[in-house]
């Protein structure tokens, strides 16, 4: 029975692994998550097993909330009056958003590791595209 369990988590880690590439490599086509890092890359070639492929996810994880709140903080600087107004109610509508798409993705998602592991590559690339979003209303001003 643990076997099967073992093969299970290998078999989501493989299928996660591909994902990760998978939106890494369809970000020049339009996919809207222009910005994984390289570190991440590197990182998810390397890992062994789903406690790595977990640091992996964190890592990065990390690495685009900062870019996110940089980005933010960007863009609320080089507005004023409605337009930033404008800016600080769409993001509170986003930060909702996201929240909600987690907690339908752990509703509807595969229980366990893999799950975990899913549902933390989802929100990753859902901070990345807001990320890239922000990106180019920067990139619209000047």
């Amino acid at each position: 029975m643990q076997t099967i369990g073992v093969h299970a988590a290998l078999l989501g880690v493989v299928m996660l692994v591909g994902l990760c590439g998978t939106a890494n490599a369809g970000a020049g086509a339009g996919a809207g998550v222009e910005r994984l890092s390289g570190q991440f890359s590197q990182c998810r070639q390397m890992a062994k097993g789903a406690v790595e492929h977990s640091a992996c996810l964190a890592d990065e994880a990390q690495r685009q909330d900062e870019r996110l709140n940089q980005l933010y903080r960007q863009l609320q600087a080089s507005l004023q009056g409605k337009p930033r107004s404008r800016l600080v109610a769409a993001q509170r509508a986003w930060l909702t958003s996201r929240e909600r798409d987690g907690a339908l993705d752990s509703t509807l998602g595969e229980a366990g590791q893999i799950g975990n592991l899913q549902g933390g590559l989802d929100d990753l690339l859902r901070v990345a595209a807001r990320g890239d979003q922000l990106q180019a209303w920067l990139d619209r001003l000047e």
